[in-house]
């Protein structure tokens, strides 16, 4: 059961329970016999639908039987509310326009067919069938004189008097296409609505006409609604243009008007006497409103249904009119809605007084969950466009209907991180719900934006925050992310290009930066240079203190040799200059013809030594070094010392050079003829280690000299 509020008012859905698609397999709808929820939905009374769609729907002056009729194909239905159940149905020839109950129960009824004709039913089916001049719009029955009056197309209203079985004078109208017709259940004035906005009355018991009424002057809508209220007096007129009207037959104004807001014709009035209510209804929506002099029009709540209305009734028991509706629609379910602030429930079912009471707003499941509905673009962002056609995939409006599991797949597939990113997400958000309830220095600066702010606030006054700075209408500049600035677009480099250009570390980019592996050099230091080097000879002066003028005209004296020297060391020195300064131009511009080639060198050159560098740190060898023998031996050093002059120091520097090209191989075992060698072996953090000591012979024929010294004293 689904409840709906507006303006404090619950209006409970006895029908919108759980839904089954049409293209359900067989197998799931077995399982829906199974699902527990499904089992205990509430189903006001069973097999409460028609095939495809309801038309007319009323009950019977007894209040026990529920007849309602419906197309595709034409079927008639009789349910009997003191079992809940159907009673009957039967099938008829074609579609049905209006229906009249000739007896307090279902025995007799009387079918306006779109095919002229007027069916007679009685209990054991179809019993007399008579066809109209014109094709009718609506009829009604009058009790006393058993008159059936038929509204046709055409001026006339055909009468039918049941008792003789003939037809009586049609009443003729003083326009063309009656849309309704009504009696007034105290007084028997009959009622007749159309085209152009006009409603005539007539006495039946004169057989004349007694008024005709322009509705709305401004308009040219057709009546399609009309109803007499219970006190005789008042009417009520819905036209075609969405706006209805009540009368006080005393008067030609009308008492008060209400417009539908959809604009569509209103398909019927009805007057609620128990709530001082009016009922007024069109193919989107039953309004509910008050009739009411303190609160005329106050509306007291919409009831919007799922599918287009055909038509309504309000249903009544022996205690007078209730608070449930039924309405029947472009769709196969009848819909019935209970409106407890409009009146009690019904006597058959008074156990909705007691649900209600006990239920609580909840969300409906339904057997669509198990799909998702998915757009052609979002298909395509799975990457499942080649499902299309196959039976995976369930065509409906402008996408398709594809089962959860293989939803969740394909976007698991897609989306591998969107998880992940969803968790860090959640996690941001509560970090930053603790970190607002810390008491944290409050800054100037919003989040989003911050430069631009900084900027704004530059112009403005300092102390003034950035609220006050920009204007109310535009706060959500820095408040929300998606208006912050992208600096990468193309729109942010051309208007801005020279912050564009930089880096986010600060540093502007060009083709010479080789990142740090060159210094660079300031040219206006070299052009300062040059400028010295030049202006040394231009800004010499004479020794009278005056500055010379260069001049292409020269006054001189011949005869003075010391000027004539002066001119000619300044030519000189000019000429020398400038030919200095050519050779640095053409060395320059060597040098810039070659920058590349010798940049790639050098860059080369460096990445090769860090590499040779690396790989001798991975090898991690013991290198061993031999030591002369000269600096092994303390005596020796010091003689050698002394003969750093002479020839036996040529000597010896000529006899190590040539002991240095002799391989070590031979010469360790030459150093063991000579000298003792020593052997050790000791166990270190990488290993064994065999350790070879010498001693110098120089040193060893010393030793003995000193042994045989000992001995002889």
């Amino acid at each position: 059961m689904k409840i709906a509020n507006f303006n404090g008012c619950q209006v409970y859905s006895l029908t919108q329970t759980r839904s089954k698609p049409e293209w359900l397999s067989e197998a799931k709808k077995r399982a829906l016999s199974k699902d527990e929820e499904y089992r205990r939905r509430l189903d006001l009374i069973q097999d409460f639908e028609m095939t495809t769609a309801a038309q007319c729907i009323k009950m019977t002056k007894d209040g026990e039987h529920i007849i309602v009729t419906g197309g595709y194909p034409p079927l008639v239905r009789c349910y009997t509310v003191s079992d809940l159940a159907l009673k009957f149905q039967r099938g008829l020839t074609c579609d049905i326009i209006a229906f009249e109950s000739l007896s307090d129960d279902y025995g007799k009824q009387v079918f306006l067919q779109s095919d002229r004709t007027l069916s007679f039913h009685a209990p054991y089916g179809e019993h007399y069938k008579v066809r109209v001049p014109k094709f009718g719009r609506d009829m009604v029955y009058n009790w006393e004189n058993c008159d059936l009056y038929v509204a046709s197309s055409g001026e006339e209203v055909f009468r039918l008097n049941l008792e003789s079985g003939r037809f009586k004078e049609p009443l003729n109208l003083s326009f063309e296409g009656c849309n309704k017709i009504e009696t007034n259940p105290m007084h028997r004035l009959l009622g007749c609505g159309g085209e152009a906005g006009v409603v005539e009355f007539w006495d039946l018991r004169s057989k004349k006409s007694v008024a005709k009424h322009k509705v709305d002057p401004a308009s040219t809508a057709a009546v399609t609604a009309l109803k007499w209220d219970t006190d005789g007096l008042t009417l009520g007129l819905g036209t075609g243009d969405g706006n209805c009207f009540l009368y006080d037959i005393r008067s030609n104004k009308p008492v008060y008007q209400k417009e539908h807001q959809y604009g569509l014709p209103i398909i019927d009035v009805c007057f609620h006497n128990s709530s001082g209510s009016v009922i007024s209804t069109d193919k989107k929506v039953v309004k509910i409103w008050d009739r009411n002099e303190d609160n005329m029009g106050k509306i007291m709540t919409n009831i919007e249904t799922p599918a287009d209305i055909n038509g309504v009734h309000v249903v009544a028991d022996q205690r007078g009119q209730s608070g449930m509706i039924m309405v029947a629609g472009e769709q196969s379910r009848v819909m019935t809605y209970f409106v407890p602030q409009l009146g009690p429930a019904p006597r058959w079912c008074s156990f909705l007084e007691g649900l209600t009471e006990e239920l609580e707003e909840s969300t409906n499941n339904s057997v669509y969950e198990d799909y998702k509905f998915v757009t052609k673009l979002e298909l395509e962002e799975l990457g499942a466009t080649a499902l299309v056609g196959t039976p995976m995939l369930k065509g409906y409006m402008h996408g398709y209907f594809m089962e959860m599991k293989l939803y969740s797949k394909l976007r698991a597939v897609s989306k591998p991180f969107e998880y992940e990113e969803h968790r860090k997400k959640k996690i941001r958000d509560k970090i930053e719900e603790k970190r607002q309830s810390r008491i944290i220095a409050q800054k100037r600066l919003p989040k989003v934006n911050k430069e631009l702010a900084q900027k704004m606030m530059k112009g403005a006054n300092r102390t003034k925050e950035t609220a006050e700075v920009v204007d109310a209408r535009f706060a959500s500049l820095f408040k929300r992310e998606e208006f912050e600035v992208d600096k990468d677009t193309e729109d942010y480099r051309l208007r801005n290009p020279t912050l564009a250009s930089k880096r986010p570390g600060g540093e502007v980019d060009s083709e010479d930066d080789l990142r740090g592996m060159f210094t660079a050099v300031d040219e206006e230091e070299d052009d300062e240079n040059d400028d010295d080097s030049l202006g040394s000879y231009d800004d010499e002066k004479d020794e009278s203190g005056r500055e010379e003028e260069d001049s292409d005209l020269e006054i001189y004296n011949p005869d003075d040799r010391d000027f004539m020297e002066k001119r000619d060391a300044k030519r000189a020195a000019k000429v020398k200059a400038t030919s200095k300064n050519v050779a640095k131009e053409i060395k320059k511009q060597k040098k810039s013809k070659y920058d590349e080639e010798e940049e790639e060198g050098d860059i080369f050159t460096a990445s090769k030594k860090a590499a040779e560098k690396i790989e001798k740190k991975l090898k991690k060898r013991t290198e061993f070094y031999e030591l002369s023998d000269q600096f092994s031996s303390s005596k020796s050093a010091g003689a050698t010392a002394v003969m750093l002059n002479d020839d036996a120091a040529k000597a010896m520097r000529k006899k190590e050079k040539r002991q240095g090209s002799i391989p070590l191989s031979e010469r360790v075992s030459e150093q063991k003829k000579l000298g003792k060698m020593e052997q050790r072996v000791f166990k270190g953090t990488s290993g064994f280690t065999r350790e070879l000591s010498y001693m110098p012979a120089a040193d060893k024929k010393d030793k003995g000299k000193d042994s045989k010294r000992r001995v002889k004293v």
